[in-house]
């Protein structure tokens, strides 16, 4: 994803590989506080003083926190009198951090205010963070600003390229986005507003994609007769076209037809032998591999997989090339096994992947499912493995780019008793020190999460150790 991308480009850090070392007395940060250095030419030293902030307000500490956002705003207001590429991402990539800072410091209204007052040049990167700030919103339970959000979204952009559909088909969409508040207001008892708003919904949907996910809604919100009216109409619309089919055949398995799911991905796969068209063949083979992955078919979806090997090769397509198209599919496998509770076959899948970025992506994905059943050890086994390898140049990442470790604290802080939480935090504290950060941010991240973790748990003096280590860091980011 371009903002992934970029951002890689802009954490880069000479001083690489520095170890997390937990003490009881940090050094203290300069007598000039970090945010009064910072003049706006630092945005990512001014991104990680918005992540520590969310740690000082979630402490109690107000004052703190909106000072260390004061190089965050700062930097937007610089940077959006400058219209290059390279400030227009800067100015969005603050503006997604300090909305998502100001939700998870219980600022709703300034939230909200900020996405009211979001202008980004690239409309794909507004979708992307009105989205962003969407999100928590809706895991707090603050359903009416997060509707006004989703509804600020341009309306009618998604992906219109099969080949970054395979593995995003949309970066946000208003209509989506809109179903998925209505999810929410469903499963809070308020029926009657979540369908209304799925009617809304299905109104500004304007293509298949979007049709097909607010069908799932309505299947989700107990409206199984609405979801496959507006399926068969989906179906319609895909005509002989194999992709659209197979996302179809998806939708119907997950409405709870799984026979019909079954039958259209057959009909897809038989389509696509007598496909001559050399340039989508392959790209159909893998939205129905990952189609029969989502079906819970992952011995058809390996198989299927391998077949795109196959068949580049036939058309003596580059080696590198063949890697790079297949690795994705079969990491979207890999993880919809790990989800599966099906780990060992997750790792045979992975083994397959022959791009390492993308490897360990799986991987990840792999370590927070064993987190989400609670099986810690194992995933911290899963981090420990590959860290320790001698190619591995990064941590972690899951598919919307956030550290698995800080997942895995989240994880277990929201869902285990303290005492079992304490001795999570206490074992990510050590995977940690082993791991190779060669990223600033991701170490700032890391740190700042478990601190969040210990406050949680009532250790406010672990977390403020934690919290001024991670400033301390920050503050030697020049950059």
């Amino acid at each position: 994803m371009k903002l992934k991308k970029l951002a890689m480009s802009l954490t880069i850090c000479a001083n690489a590989a520095l170890l997390i070392t937990v003490c009881a007395a940090c050094q203290p940060v300069d007598k000039v506080a970090i945010y009064e250095k910072n003049n706006g030419k630092q945005p990512v030293q001014a991104e990680l003083l918005a992540k520590i902030a969310v740690g000082y307000a979630k402490l109690g500490q107000q004052d703190k926190a909106s000072k260390l956002l004061a190089p965050a705003i700062q930097t937007i207001k610089i940077n959006e009198s400058i219209k290059t590429s390279e400030s227009i991402y800067i100015t969005g990539k603050l503006l997604e951090q300090l909305g998502i800072t100001y939700v998870e410091m219980g600022l709703y209204d300034k939230g909200l205010q900020l996405a009211k007052s979001l202008k980004v040049d690239d409309s794909r990167d507004k979708d992307y963070i009105l989205k962003r700030i969407t999100t928590p919103m809706l895991e707090v339970g603050q359903y009416e600003k997060a509707l006004q959000i989703a509804k600020l979204i341009p309306n009618g952009h998604v992906f219109s390229s099969q080949e970054n559909s395979i593995t995003s088909p949309y970066i946000a969409s208003q209509s989506i986005v809109m179903s998925e508040v209505a999810l929410k207001y469903a499963q809070a008892g308020q029926k009657a507003q979540a369908q209304q708003i799925l009617v809304q919904a299905l109104q500004k949907a304007k293509t298949s994609d979007e049709m097909a996910e607010i069908a799932l809604k309505y299947a989700q919100v107990g409206q199984k007769a609405k979801a496959l009216q507006v399926l068969a109409q989906v179906l319609q619309n895909a005509g002989k076209y194999p992709y659209y089919i197979a996302k179809v055949a998806v939708k119907y398995a997950q409405v709870g037809q799984q026979a019909k799911g079954e039958q259209l991905l057959a009909q897809a796969f038989q389509s696509v032998k007598k496909k001559k068209d050399a340039g989508t063949k392959y790209l159909d083979l893998a939205d129905i591999a990952i189609g029969y992955a989502k079906l819970g078919q992952f011995n058809q979806a390996i198989e299927t997989t391998k077949l795109i090997k196959d068949y580049l090769r036939s058309y003596k397509d580059p080696f590198d090339s063949i890697n790079a198209k297949t690795s994705e599919v079969f990491a979207e496998i890999a993880k919809m096994c790990a989800a599966a509770g099906r780990y060992e076959q997750a790792f045979q899948v992975i083994r397959e992947i022959k791009r390492s970025d993308t490897q360990r992506e799986a991987l990840g994905v792999v370590a927070v499912e064993y987190a989400k059943k609670s099986q810690y050890e194992q995933a911290f086994q899963v981090l420990k493995e590959d860290v320790l390898k001698e190619k591995a140049e990064t941590i972690l990442f899951n598919p919307n780019g956030d550290l698995v470790l800080a997942k895995i604290v989240e994880q277990a802080t929201k869902a285990e008793p303290s005492a079992k939480a304490e001795q999570v935090l206490s074992q990510a504290l050590e995977v940690a020190k082993t791991m190779k950060l060669h990223f600033r941010d991701h170490k700032v991240e890391v740190i700042t999460a478990i601190a969040i973790g210990y406050t949680k748990i009532q250790q406010k003096d672990k977390s403020k150790q934690l919290l001024a280590q991670a400033l301390k860091i920050a503050e030697n980011t020049d950059y």
